[in-house]
């Protein structure tokens, strides 16, 4: 299971070099509301301006190394620091199991469910393995699947 997570996570890589990163959103309830709009997962990092492993996720972002494509992304850019941002973000996903470092990222389906997160720094192939679980976990909700009405825009991966 892990090889094929690891497969898929770096074809995910090796596609997104060619993708366009998705544009930013500030807001936690605009991004949830774009992801369920344009029926996208949404990637959410809550961290601040000056951190430099948040500032090293962005980068590694927009240069194509971390698979989150604006064909299959929203992403959310949440700052700690405001009040009312940091607030709704520990409303939504404060329940999940985070470390003590930033920043503090959840992928979710698109109607805002946690389908994976992490925190502190990590590498590319990490964020892109933590990318291929949550794709992993959307496509178990896709068309056909038993209970589901989803029109999940990928295709379910090959079971083992």
């Amino acid at each position: 299971m892990k090889s094929k997570l690891a497969l898929l996570a770096l074809l995910a890589a090796s596609t997104s070099l060619l993708a366009e990163p998705p544009q930013p959103q500030t807001d936690l309830r605009k991004t949830l509301s774009a992801a369920t709009k344009d029926n996208k997962l949404a990637f959410i990092l809550l961290g601040r301006p000056a951190c430099g492993n948040c500032n090293a996720t962005k980068k590694m972002i927009s240069e194509g190394q971390i698979g989150v494509a604006a064909a299959e992304f929203v992403m959310g850019d949440l700052n700690v620091d405001d009040a009312k941002t940091n607030a709704d973000f520990m409303r939504k996903y404060g329940k999940e199991k985070w470390g003590d470092t930033l920043p503090f990222v959840v992928v979710t389906d698109s109607h805002g469910k946690a389908l994976a997160n992490s925190s502190g720094y990590r590498k590319a192939e990490d964020w892109n393995t933590l990318l291929a679980e949550a794709k992993a976990k959307a496509g178990a909700k896709s068309p056909g699947a038993p209970g589901t009405t989803s029109n999940w825009p990928f295709k379910t991966p090959p079971k083992p």
